[in-house]
């Protein structure tokens, strides 16, 4: 990640967020410091990312604000405190000079998060997205099924129908709910789940709020079923070996569903190549009883604000590709293919 690309990254983003006056400006203040040199605070953030490296061109800068929020969220006297809603603040202060005392002042825990972790992001409105496949595809045969995410995180989109009832959908299909993640958040532990809010930007009040309602609706299912979630270190490459080697398949009357979002978007083009072979390896020992769904950017597409609904399964031993739905996240245009049905059954 050069200072130069990061320059881009960070302006783009700022359009993005141009609804949220904090987060914007967080944004805009990095980049023109950028721009007019190379403050030391670069220069150590430059060595924390220098093993690490960005496919999908809003990845570095929403981890780099994901780890300035956990920072605020998790000390009570850390400068970008009166700025953040979250944390108490107002949105209507300037939050450049509280961002430029902590970034000349910062705690190590800020570049060993930048570093080593991932942002991992909750998005109400995105959690639910796997549910018409699965009734398209497994309910309408009345075929129980594994639900698995990778880079799920604490697993929440997983849980979308404890979260808010889903018309028409039967939950008890679902014989097992697998997240998948190389650092499973537990949301019962506090820092973790910090972690988890600060993945949310620190004005957006709704999304936190989301966030919460989700928490808060899965720690309670599970008080009363406690394998109703099941949480596995599982690093995103090796979903496709984790479900070969863990799920059986000999049972004719149970399907798998594996999901992902915000994940292979990530991947390099031979990456995700790669990831695409081992899925298909994989979905072809369930047969017409395995279906991969995805929730991700439009590949290829510079800046790419657009999220397609990737439906794959494999037919007469190949992989089968599917668009259900695209929707875009600044003009708020999305579109629906009717034949995803036909795509499904057939």
């Amino acid at each position: 990640m050069t200072r130069e690309e990061f320059v881009a990254q960070l302006e783009r983003g700022a359009v993005q967020a141009s609804a949220l006056p904090v987060t914007s400006a967080l944004l805009r203040w990095t980049a023109d410091q950028l721009k007019r040199g190379e403050p030391p605070w670069w220069r150590v953030l430059a060595k924390a990312w220098e093993k690490r490296r960005f496919t999908a061109w809003s990845e570095a800068w929403s981890l780099y604000l994901a780890a300035l929020h956990f920072e605020a969220l998790n000390d009570a006297e850390c400068p970008l405190v009166p700025f953040f809603p979250s944390c108490g603040g107002t949105a209507e202060a300037d939050p450049g000079p509280g961002l430029a005392r902590f970034l000349n002042g910062t705690t190590p825990t800020f570049f060993e998060n930048l570093r080593d972790r991932q942002r991992r992001s909750y998005v109400a409105t995105r959690s639910t997205l796997w549910i018409p496949p699965a009734m398209l595809f497994f309910q309408s045969r009345g075929l129980p099924f594994y639900a698995v995410e990778a880079n799920s995180g604490a697993g929440l989109n997983l849980a979308a129908d404890a979260v808010v009832k889903q018309k028409g959908f039967d939950s008890d299909l679902v014989a097992a709910r697998i997240a998948l993640d190389a650092q499973p958040l537990d949301v019962g532990d506090l820092a973790q789940r910090r972690w988890l809010t600060a993945g949310i930007w620190p004005d957006d009040a709704r999304g936190i709020v989301q966030l919460d309602a989700a928490v808060d609706a899965v720690q309670e299912r599970m008080k009363k079923d406690p394998s109703f979630l099941q949480w596995v270190a599982c690093p995103a490459q090796k979903a496709p070996a984790f479900i070969a080697k863990n799920i059986p398949t000999d049972d004719p009357d149970v399907g798998v569903l594996v999901f992902n979002t915000a994940t292979t978007g990530r991947m390099s083009d031979p990456e995700y190549a790669a990831y695409a072979q081992s899925m298909a390896k994989t979905l072809a020992a369930w047969g017409d009883r395995g279906l991969w769904v995805e929730v991700e950017n439009v590949r290829g597409e510079t800046f790419s604000t657009t999220y397609q609904l990737r439906l794959h399964r494999v037919v007469a031993g190949a992989l089968k590709s599917f668009v259900m739905a695209s929707f875009d996240v600044e003009s708020a245009k999305h579109a629906y293919s009717e034949a995803a049905p036909v795509f499904l059954k057939t």
